[in-house]
């Protein structure tokens, strides 16, 4: 695979939606969708960063509703553990969501050409940590908010 295609998108986030419906945790959703990944792309990273941006707006995150960074990570993504210059990689993935979500398109590659090959990783955990958030927020349960999400960009989950 060398230019991901609209099939791939729809892949991704078909593998990544079922899981977290599932209810699998961060790291098994890596595995899922590690085939996914085009060496030297972002791909599938900016796929699941937008979705990531798309749950703020489906939970009605704004500025008066916000999410707080200094418990997004260890509230709802407790099954990863970051070390060292992870941290500023999970900050870079997260922080680029809420970028989306209030209209920025960010500037991907070159913000992440040093660890461009981990970069999908980065936004897969960023994306969990924040849909798992949006879900809590809304008073959702997480499998009904995750449906929500796919029937928005019309992924069929089942």
């Amino acid at each position: 695979m060398s230019t991901p295609t609209a099939d791939d998108r729809v892949v991704a986030l078909r593998r990544f939606l079922a899981g977290l419906s599932r209810g699998d945790d961060a790291n098994q959703l890596v595995v899922d969708i590690a085939d996914l990944h085009v060496r030297h792309n972002t791909f599938p990273g900016e796929v699941l960063m937008e979705l990531a941006a798309d749950s703020l707006d489906t939970a009605g995150v704004e500025r008066d509703t916000c999410i707080a960074y200094e418990e997004l990570l260890s509230m709802h993504l407790s099954d990863v553990e970051f070390r060292g210059e992870e941290h500023r990689r999970i900050q870079y993935a997260v922080l680029t969501v809420f970028v989306v979500h209030g209209g920025l398109e960010p500037d991907l590659l070159d913000e992440v050409t040093d660890w461009i090959e981990q970069y999908w990783q980065y936004a897969l955990f960023a994306a969990v940590a924040i849909v798992r958030a949006c879900a809590e927020q809304s008073g959702t349960p997480l499998e009904t908010f995750v449906a929500a999400l796919a029937a928005r960009r019309a992924i069929d989950i089942n």
